[in-house]
């Protein structure tokens, strides 16, 4: 009762953070250039969000303090291998490996905080502060978050069956992160109505929709499609080593301590005084 009760709070945060996060990305469809792009305001609350996660997730011991030990040195390893491949090639980076392999093993709320503190902290080192970086973001962490949801219900984690599933969640979620940051960009990127492909204000679901795949097939398509591929070839390569480690500082970190109920005193036998003593 005491697990269920502990998954429920953390998925509410979860699912909290993503219903407003996926807000941020719907309502420039609506409203174009005139949304308005605070950018320390959305990274700020995207981070305390994470931190929120992270809280809940300790306090219903779903992670521990020296688990968040792990967390901050893998974010610091990928902020700096996308400190050095910023753009890697074409659209593919490494970063992604480390954000699924982590949110897969210590969970969702690991996950979604993962990605989203990698893209923050690779921002601070690379001076890439801009409109964006709340949507990398979110993006980032909800890659992670989806990896922890899969390794939730997932059995043996480095059998062959799980790894070419997690391999195939890599390539999913290269596509999704490219989408979902076009989503975003797409109404400030060009002008409005000036092509068959660019957003345009006060037209139906269905003709944005149709916009929107013209422009992602003519600008974005094979460029995630590098992100895509090179996700599922570091996961299907790299996955077993790096998850059965941290396997092993899970079970290590992570100790739930049962409490036995008290067991209570019987009370003293008496004796009666006409027992004499034995000589």
């Amino acid at each position: 009762m005491r697990g269920w009760v502990a998954v429920r709070a953390e998925d509410a945060v979860l699912f909290g953070v993503t219903a407003a996060g996926l807000a941020l990305f719907v309502a420039p469809l609506f409203a174009g250039s005139r949304f308005p792009q605070p950018v320390l305001l959305f990274s700020a609350l995207v981070a305390v969000s994470a931190l929120v996660a992270l809280a809940v997730a300790l306090q219903t011991h779903r992670l521990s303090t020296r688990l968040l030990a792990i967390l901050a040195a893998l974010v610091a390893i990928d902020a700096t291998l996308r400190l050095v491949i910023v753009i890697g090639l074409l659209g593919f980076s490494p970063i992604f490996f480390l954000i699924i392999a982590g949110g897969f093993v210590m969970g969702p709320s690991f996950g979604f905080a993962g990605g989203a503190l990698t893209l923050l902290l690779s921002a601070v080192l690379t001076a890439g502060l801009g409109p964006w970086l709340p949507y990398q973001m979110l993006a980032a962490g909800w890659v992670g978050m989806g990896a922890g949801y899969l390794g939730r219900i997932s059995g043996h984690r480095t059998s062959p069956r799980i790894i070419a599933v997690l391999s195939l969640y890599g390539c999913a979620a290269g596509f999704a992160y490219g989408i979902l940051l076009d989503l975003w960009e797409w109404p400030l990127l060009i002008a409005a109505g000036s092509s068959p492909i660019s957003w345009a204000s006060g037209i139906g679901p269905g003709p944005l929709l149709h916009r929107f795949g013209g422009f992602y097939l003519a600008t974005s398509l094979v460029y995630d499609s590098f992100r895509a591929i090179g996700n599922l070839l570091l996961v299907a390569v790299l996955a077993p080593a790096v998850i059965g480690a941290l396997e092993r500082f899970r079970r290590r970190f992570l100790v739930v301590w049962n409490v036995d109920q008290p067991v209570s005193e019987q009370a003293p036998v008496k004796i009666s005084a006409d027992v004499g003593t034995p000589a």
